[in-house]
């Protein structure tokens, strides 16, 4: 995959190690949340759909602007999302 080689994307990682395979869960969120469009589209076009969606059901995190995004992009419910089932659980106090 061409994106595996931006260092944007992946400066606190030895590129080499990544197995696009076997950490396609942290490649997944780490583009959706900092990747351009056009990763974007490289993300879905080597992964498919299914296994994006399955990832972003599954992701401990996302900002509150990418949880929306995404909930859109791909017809998710927020409340199917375990990153806004956790904010959910545990919201910041006002300060």
């Amino acid at each position: 995959m061409k994106l595996l080689n931006d260092r944007h994307l992946f400066w606190d990682t030895d590129v080499a190690s990544i197995n696009s395979e076997k950490h396609k869960q942290a490649i997944i969120e780490r583009v959706i949340e900092r990747g351009t469009w056009e990763q974007f589209k490289e993300l879905v076009e080597n992964y498919g759909r299914n296994e994006i969606i399955k990832a972003i059901k599954n992701a401990r995190y996302f900002t509150d602007k990418t949880m929306h995004f995404v909930s859109g992009y791909f017809s998710i419910p927020l409340k199917d999302l375990k990153c806004y089932s956790y904010k959910q659980s545990s919201p910041t106090p006002y300060l």
